[in-house]
């Protein structure tokens, strides 16, 4: 498994010529290391008597974000495999026409997964964006730009996520599927910009 490798070795393989990992498994670990630049910031406010009033709810967020972490994580292999279905579907035979028929459905199948991965890595991405917003606005102040990092970062690996959702979505055939996923990327998007602002604005009152 890739989250296993150091890494370089990652980076390496990211850099190569073959098509996996690529974006969308990139696009997962950077929202893994947003949410655990949020937990730090968490980490650094706990046992802290100035955040007494809010240790509890910083507990809260630190467990939700490294639960957003473990998602994340796993996600990086999950996108890279279902990328290799799609190539392994293309590669099937197609000499008769039930093999034609085969490889059709395979093809489908692949592209609906490697939509979807990508989307429930921007669905975690949103998710930590969010809990970035609350760590920003009640974690220790002297870490701050960490949460603001956290939130640039899930934002950005959120995008990286929707492009690899929308690149699939064109091969899909099923519109009513194409369609409500379609429709999602634009909410998520839309979220997304309106949360990343909010902290901007914590940022620029604080620093």
């Amino acid at each position: 498994m890739m989250v296993e490798e150091s890494l370089n070795q990652f980076i390496q393989k990211l850099a190569s010529g073959t098509p996996t990992p690529g974006g969308g498994s990139a696009a997962a670990l950077g929202g893994a290391m947003a949410a655990a630049l949020s937990e730090m910031v968490c980490n650094l406010t706990i046992g802290k008597e100035k955040y007494a009033s809010v240790q509890e709810e910083v507990k809260e967020e630190k467990e939700k974000l490294a639960s957003c972490r473990k998602r994340l994580m796993e996600a990086v292999d999950e996108d890279s495999k279902a990328f290799d279905e799609v190539m392994k579907a293309f590669g099937m035979p197609k000499d008769s026409e039930e093999e034609k028929e085969a490889r059709r459905k395979a093809i489908q199948n692949a592209y609906k997964l490697a939509a979807s991965v990508p989307m429930e890595t921007a669905e975690k991405c949103m998710e930590v964006l969010e809990h970035s917003a609350v760590v920003a606005k009640i974690g220790n102040k002297s870490s701050i730009t960490d949460a603001g990092s956290s939130a640039l970062l899930a934002h950005a690996s959120l995008n990286a996520a929707l492009l690899n959702v929308r690149i699939n979505l064109s091969g899909i055939k099923d519109r009513e599927f194409a369609e409500k996923m379609g429709r999602r990327v634009e909410e998520i998007q839309k979220q997304a910009d309106e949360r990343l602002n909010y902290v901007k604005k914590i940022l620029d009152e604080e620093i």
